[in-house]
Order: C-alpha cells, then sequence, then structure tokens
C-alpha cells in the first residue's frame, strides 16, 4: 500500500508538472505572438482619467445606409457627440453619409479600409488596410480637431507582434475601449441598456457598433443613465 501511495504521489506531481509546462510554453507563445501594447512601445488609449468624470460614446463600423441615420438621429435628439470609427470602403460607398458624420459634430477615427482582421493578412497589405482609410478621414475634416487623428481600432481586435511593430513604426495610437457591451452580436435594446446601467464606469470608452436598430433606441437610455451620474461625454482623437 506505501508503494502504491507513493507511486499515485509522483503522478499526481507528474501530472501536474506537465500542466506547468505546458501552460508555461502556451502563455510564452501568445506574448510572443501578441505582446502588450507598452512591451512595443506601442501607444494605446484605453480608458479616460476617472477623476475627469468623462465618457466617450464610440461606434465601429460606420458608415451603414441602413443603421447610420438612425444612430444619427439618436444622439442628435440626446444631444450629445460620439466618435464614429469608420471603416473606408464605407466612406467611399456612402460618402454622404460620411460627411452627414461630421456635419453633426461627431468624430472620425480609423477601422481599417476593408475590414480585414491584420492577423489575416500578410504584412504587405498592412498600409492599404491603415492608411487608405487614413488619408479618407483627413480628407473629410478640415477645421476638425481630428483631422489628422492617428486612432486606429483593428476590426475584431486582431493583432499580432507584427501588425503591433508596423503600427508602432508607423506613430499609429491604438484606440481600445473599456465597457464592451458585445452589440455586435443580435441584442434587444433593453440589453444593452442593461449592461450600461450594471457596467458604467467613470472614464469608460465604450464600444458600441452602427448595425442593427437596437443600439439607436438604446441612445437615449444610456445617455441619461450616464448624465444623472455627472458624468460628460467627450469624442477622442
Amino acid at each position: 500500500m506505501e508503494r502504491l501511495k507513493k507511486y499515485d504521489d509522483w503522478s499526481l506531481l507528474s501530472r501536474w508538472g506537465v500542466f506547468v509546462v505546458t501552460a508555461s510554453l502556451l502563455w510564452s507563445a501568445w506574448f510572443w505572438w501578441r505582446p502588450p501594447a507598452p512591451m512595443l512601445s506601442l501607444r494605446a488609449i484605453n480608458h479616460l482619467p476617472e477623476s475627469e468624470m468623462q465618457v466617450a460614446l464610440t461606434f465601429d463600423d460606420s458608415p451603414h445606409p441602413l443603421t447610420t441615420p438612425l444612430l444619427l438621429a439618436a444622439l442628435k435628439r440626446a444631444d450629445v457627440k460620439a466618435t464614429f470609427f469608420v471603416v473606408g470602403d464605407g466612406l467611399r460607398h456612402y460618402p454622404e453619409l460620411a460627411r452627414r458624420i461630421v456635419a453633426d459634430g461627431h468624430a472620425l477615427a480609423n477601422h481599417s479600409q476593408h475590414h480585414h482582421n491584420l492577423t489575416t493578412i500578410p504584412p504587405q497589405r498592412y498600409a492599404d488596410e491603415v492608411f487608405s482609410c487614413f488619408r479618407a478621414i483627413h480628407g473629410l475634416g478640415e477645421r476638425q480637431p481630428w483631422r489628422d487623428t492617428r486612432l486606429f481600432r483593428p476590426p475584431g481586435g486582431g493583432l499580432d507582434r507584427a501588425a503591433m511593430q508596423y503600427l508602432h513604426a508607423n506613430d499609429v495610437t491604438l484606440a481600445w475601449w473599456s465597457n464592451n457591451v458585445g452589440d455586435w452580436a443580435p441584442m434587444k435594446s433593453w440589453q444593452i441598456i442593461y449592461h450600461i446601467r450594471h457596467s458604467l464606469r467613470p472614464g469608460d470608452i465604450i464600444l458600441l457598433h452602427d448595425a442593427g436598430t437596437s443600439t439607436p433606441q438604446a441612445i437615449p437610455a444610456i445617455v441619461r443613465e450616464a448624465r444623472e451620474r455627472g458624468l460628460e461625454f467627450v469624442t477622442l482623437y
């Protein structure tokens, strides 16, 4: 029995050893493939200063011919400005919507030219994916404070070491978020509102999407909730 017990102890230790070694290798591989932005000196913004009692509404994937007008109408009724992370192809196909976003006083930032995850394309295509959209934005922002924005939000949050090194070398700032509502998937407006009521904090950069009708419907309640907490809405650039 004593020999059997020693065997069980060694078997347990060996299994733990295998687990620890495997986990260490996986984490090492992950950090090599996608290290944290500060390790590569890559500028990133994912939160506003909490002490300033500010929040930012941001929308990915604009412009969209069906949902952008609804979103703009909701924001106008709520008297709030937001930051639209636009797709260059959308600006090309729907220039009138891009002009409406700007005319309503909202800021533009970069969400790529073709909405390709940077981890799925070769480095030779990074320049087109990132800077074609920047050029389109800069052409729309005469006399706007965000005209020369360097903010880039990668589609799907997709980044690896090669993409991060490219962004750093080209003076691009990653625009992350601190409050991801998850409205990229089908959600009811009450679900979006419920999420905000239970998660909103000073300094939040709120990630929403220009897709579907639930998000525009939720805007008035989101804005009311934030203002009741004494929070001010700001744009990013």
